[in-house]
């Protein structure tokens, strides 16, 4: 199931037919303490309180990739019947390669803020962000939410060959649904890996554009 997404303790426990507490969440803690899943929490930005929600995600790429690929397989590979000759063939492999780069850039935290114009002492929560759509409440999900004293930074993480300038768009909503309080000022980012529209950054709508592979290059 983490495999997928990033799921809350009772979503975990509810598709695997338990309850929550108990076993499970000492294993989650066992496999955190491991590095094999990361805990994300954060803070609400209408309140400022911290989340009731915490999920659990899948923090090592490799763990996704066996959960995904390899598992399922695993009796047909042993037996030498699984081949192929490109992981392109994998079923879903774009998406899932979407998933473990914004997974990579989460690992990297330290490596990010500095381009955002921020050091550790300044940040109050940094954490992907979701937040279920409710009567009279809009759903909102955010890459990677950003929150200091005054301002909220609304990190979107994007791997394509081809980057459109729909991605502005796409963060225009995002900013909409989030609706973050008055006294709050609002940054936009674009972490990416791919071939940028040039309309992204003629329209200079991003705050911060960060290229990925140039800043791995840099750590």
């Amino acid at each position: 199931m983490l495999a997928e997404a990033p799921l809350s303790v009772a979503e975990i426990a509810r598709g695997m037919g338990k309850t929550p507490g108990g076993k499970l969440t000492r294993t989650l803690k066992d496999l955190e303490y491991a590095g094999f899943v990361a805990r994300d929490s954060g803070l609400n930005p209408q309140t400022g309180e911290p989340l009731r929600v915490e999920r659990y995600r899948v923090k090592d790429n490799y763990t996704r990739f066996y959960l995904r690929y390899v598992a399922p397989k695993r009796k047909a590979i042993e037996k030498g019947l699984f081949k192929f000759t490109s992981p392109a063939q994998l079923k879903g492999w774009d998406a899932m390669l979407g998933l473990q780069f914004e997974n990579m850039i989460l690992n990297h935290l330290e490596d990010i803020l500095p381009r955002l114009g921020l050091d550790r002492s300044m940040v109050l929560s940094a954490a992907p962000y979701l937040r279920r759509a409710g009567k009279g409440v809009k759903g909102c999900q955010i890459d990677l939410l950003v929150q200091t004293e005054r301002t909220v930074f609304v990190v979107e993480i994007k791997r394509r060959k081809e980057i459109g300038s729909g991605v502005m768009d796409e963060v225009k909503a995002k900013v909409d649904a989030l609706g973050v309080p008055r006294g709050l000022s609002v940054r936009t980012a674009l972490v990416y890996d791919g071939k940028l529209s040039p309309a992204i950054e003629s329209e200079r709508y991003f705050d911060f554009i960060v290229d990925a592979k140039a800043m791995l290059r840099e750590v």
